[in-house]
């Protein structure tokens, strides 16, 4: 473990957070215990290289699904290499992957690998979309979507307009997970960690370097949506170097 890292584990799932830091990557692997089923929660560069770190190559046929928060590349730059991963590994289950709706950084993507290997992609992929307050069940997995409030660069006009990005809350047997994704403090962030069984937080800041645009949660932030949560684990900070030009 790393000061990038983290984990949490009860009876019923495993939470691994390989590594997460802001303007990078983050990739969240729940497993369930019961069942060796994994949810990947959103797929940022490297996610290939951390999977295969964390143990045996299971995950080409257990992955389940896929959750992206939202189309930033430090949260879905890895999914070409896993596609490729997965293809080349002979996956034969199809992949399902949820994103908001609007986001189209996941969808062309997914629409540029399925035409480049047309004739030689030996599984299926199918994206849904969903909207604020979506239900999406598995047979192992059961997800909530809430709408959170993520200010991003692609805003080029003098009105806020916020991108399209959720969080989830996911049940696996009695447990719940919650996982905030990128966002700022508002209503639907603390809706989805209230008594959550461990709630994930991403904290980039330690104090917003603008406060008219605010568009990731403090530590202080963080740790206030943490106290409604049973556990609560951080994530998503700057890394050291470049701490002063990533993220804002």
């Amino acid at each position: 473990m790393t000061k990038y890292s983290a984990s949490w584990e009860n009876d019923e799932v495993s939470v691994d957070i390989p590594y997460s830091t802001a303007g990078i990557g983050t990739t969240i692997v729940v497993t369930s215990k019961f069942t060796g089923k994994i949810l990947l929660i959103d797929v940022g560069d490297g996610a290939v290289r951390d999977l295969v770190e964390i143990g045996e190559l299971d995950f080409v046929t257990e992955i389940d699904l896929i959750a992206i928060t939202h189309g930033h590349f430090d949260h879905m730059g890895g999914l070409w290499t896993l596609l490729g991963f997965l293809r080349m590994l002979g996956r034969k289950k199809p992949l399902r992957i949820l994103i908001p709706n609007g986001c189209d950084e996941v969808s062309n993507l997914v629409s540029a690998f399925k035409e480049s290997y047309s004739e030689t992609l030996p599984f299926q992929i199918r994206i849904f979309r969903l909207q604020h307050n979506s239900g999406f069940d598995t047979d192992f997995f059961k997800l909530k979507s809430l709408s959170v409030e993520h200010y991003g660069m692609e805003n080029q006009s003098d009105r806020e307009v916020l991108m399209p990005a959720v969080g989830y809350r996911v049940g696996i047997g009695q447990t719940v997970v919650s996982y905030t994704g990128d966002t700022r403090m508002c209503d639907s962030a603390e809706k989805l960690v209230e008594d959550a069984d461990v709630a994930i937080i991403e904290a980039t800041y330690e104090r917003h370097p603008d406060p008219e645009k605010r568009v990731h949660l403090t530590e202080m932030e963080a740790k206030s949506l943490g106290a409604k949560a049973k556990e609560y684990l951080i994530i998503h900070k700057k890394p050291e170097a470049g701490r002063n030009v990533i993220a804002g």
